[in-house]
């Protein structure tokens, strides 16, 4: 082999790492569609472009009671409560999306119980500069909850590079009998 092929063989095999590099690098059709992730942690305000969400609490319960409504929900997984203080920051919105991710990468969407709407925070219309605290609930069985993460955008579709805040709950697996509740009671959202 002339020194003129090896250099020919060594420039194609260059040639096709970086095509194969430019390939991998290359956001797909699925990260384009993705919302952006807004990273927070229980207890701190999540900034997005357009409200403001602090995690307050976890609470788990094998029944829900909703104010104004008879009976007590009750479910054969659990309920989670999540309860916190949301602002809107620039004009008045609906947080429509609330999700869980758990550890294993499954996703649970907020629950749609009947009364429930009218109760917690996603019936709520959130005005700028006006906090507003009370609850998200998700259904699902809590032993899922170590190492999930809480996930809320404020449209239901669409949601295309959407600010979607993204706390992680930081529950561990010794601390779900101290979340546990016989009945969860929610109040309704309130400034």
């Amino acid at each position: 082999m002339t020194g003129r092929k090896l250099v020919n063989i060594g420039l194609t095999v260059l040639v096709l790492v970086a095509i194969i590099g430019l390939y991998r690098l290359t956001p797909s059709q699925q990260d384009f569609q993705q919302p952006v992730a807004v990273k927070g942690a229980v207890g701190k305000a999540v900034e997005t472009p357009r409200f403001e969400l602090t995690v307050e609490g976890v609470r788990v319960s094998k029944k829900l009671r909703i104010p104004r409504t008879k009976p007590d929900r009750d479910t054969l997984t659990d309920f989670v409560v999540i309860d916190a203080l949301v602002n809107a920051t620039r004009e008045p919105i609906f947080l429509q999306k609330v999700e869980i991710r758990t550890d294993d990468g499954t996703t649970y969407l907020g629950a749609n119980r009947s009364g429930l709407r009218e109760a917690d925070l996603t019936g709520t219309q959130l005005a700028p500069g006006i906090p507003v605290r009370g609850s998200f609930v998700v259904e699902l069985p809590a032993d899922k909850l170590p190492g999930a993460i809480l996930l809320v955008t404020e449209k239901k579709i669409f949601t295309e590079l959407e600010p979607q805040a993204t706390i992680p709950l930081d529950v561990k697996a010794d601390q779900l009998d101290s979340l546990r509740q016989d009945v969860a009671v929610l109040t309704r959202a309130s400034t």
